[in-house]
């Protein structure tokens, strides 16, 4: 498969809310900092040089391709998988300045993957799968396509067990970003892995420390609705501000979501 038939694997007139999201704001992602390296990227690299030796990986979710980049120097191949092709575009042009030639891009969803079932010595996905439509069908194809003893390492965006901020934190998170799906509590996470065969042997709290201001012009949110986040972040309860860390400075807001970083093998 060549990296130009490969972006064409999928059709984009689907017009999928991530696509649409994605598509226009591909350049703002390729520049954020919490995307480029943050404290669940170097988790997750530690993991993955941990991992059994991977021939083979990919990269669901990818982005602009930095968990990607981190893999490609413990794995002989690494594909990029991204349901937007913009972003993939970038994810070439990045590896390119970084002389990265084992990686190679594929656009598909990670639902539904084109790939040979018991084939990757290594998966890995960081802040994307609050995106993914149908995580457990996710999951169901990662089990499919790992080797038996294969990794998944993973990173995400959790949901506190409180219903009441869990709520308030998707909430808040589909205001600010269409394509959002939902933030998982780690239990339920947890028990979506178990019931697939895939074998948590570590996983870690994290934190994801951002910017107000940042946040929002990512996802280019309209003015009226950034207006609106901002007072809800402000007169959000003390256990809300306590849970998220939030805080005002200045004209921003900083604040921190709480994430999980697992490594999960494919019982055999």
């Amino acid at each position: 498969m060549t990296q130009d038939n490969a972006l064409n694997t999928q059709d984009d007139s689907q017009g999928s809310s991530a696509q649409r999201m994605f598509g226009s704001q591909a350049a703002q992602y390729a520049t954020s900092q919490v995307h480029i390296s943050d404290n669940r990227l170097t988790t997750l690299q530690r993991m993955i040089s941990e991992a059994p030796t991977a021939g083979w990986a990919v990269d669901l979710g990818t982005g602009a391709g930095f968990t990607a980049f981190a893999a490609a120097e413990y794995a002989g191949k690494v594909v990029a998988s991204d349901l937007t092709r913009e972003m993939l575009l970038e994810t070439r042009r990045i590896g390119g300045e970084r002389n990265l030639p084992n990686v190679v891009v594929c656009q598909n969803q990670a639902e539904a993957l084109p790939f040979v079932s018991d084939s990757f010595d290594l998966v890995t996905c960081r802040a994307a799968g609050h995106h993914f439509i149908d995580l457990g069908a996710a999951f169901d194809e990662i089990r499919r396509i790992l080797k038996p003893g294969g990794a998944l390492v993973m990173a995400d965006s959790v949901s506190p067990e409180d219903d009441s901020l869990a709520s308030w934190y998707n909430d808040v998170e589909l205001r600010r970003d269409f394509s959002h799906v939902e933030n998982r509590k780690v239990s339920v996470l947890l028990g979506m892995l178990e019931s697939r065969g895939l074998q948590v042997v570590e996983k870690h709290d994290e934190r994801t420390y951002m910017m107000f201001n940042d946040w929002v012009k990512r996802t280019a949110t309209p003015d009226s609705e950034v207006v609106s986040l901002r007072r809800d972040f402000m007169s959000a309860t003390p256990q809300a501000k306590q849970t998220f860390l939030i805080q005002e400075q200045d004209d921003d807001i900083a604040f921190a979501w709480p994430s999980l970083v697992f490594k999960a093998l494919k019982r055999a």
